[in-house]
């Protein structure tokens, strides 16, 4: 497995629109470039001061103005939605999302937050067997 190393991802909480026009554009973080296709990403989720679950969205090129993409998971019996993998207030959670080889992503968290929020990121993929 080569992981992609720790990226910092900030979710900016009063951000005016950044260029992508979703409804909801302060609750995202900003675009991370991940440096390459990764089937798999570890979150490190700060405290939160608004308990909301954390999601991923993809974006398939690197453009700001990009709106990105709700991703959904499918477990084995393709019954259930890894979409939404935790929420917390409390924070001091890694969560890990399947992202299906994308390379441009956001974490988006359904709260409003009254502070910006640091985000850790790190891709990885399964080791060949």
């Amino acid at each position: 497995m080569l992981p992609s190393g720790w990226k910092t991802v900030t979710l900016d909480y009063d951000r005016a629109s950044e260029g992508f026009t979703d409804e909801d554009v302060d609750r995202f973080t900003e675009l991370v470039d991940m440096k390459g296709h990764y089937e798999f990403i570890l979150v490190l989720i700060p405290t939160l001061s608004a308990e909301g679950a954390v999601s991923v969205c993809v974006q398939n090129d690197e453009k700001i103005a990009t709106n990105p993409f709700a991703v959904h998971a499918f477990d084995a019996d393709a019954t259930g939605s890894f979409l939404h993998a935790t929420s917390s207030g409390a924070g001091g959670i890694a969560a890990i999302f399947r992202i299906g080889g994308a390379q441009w992503l956001r974490l988006y968290v359904a709260a409003d937050q009254t502070a910006n929020r640091v985000f850790k990121v790190l891709g990885f993929n399964r080791a060949p067997s």
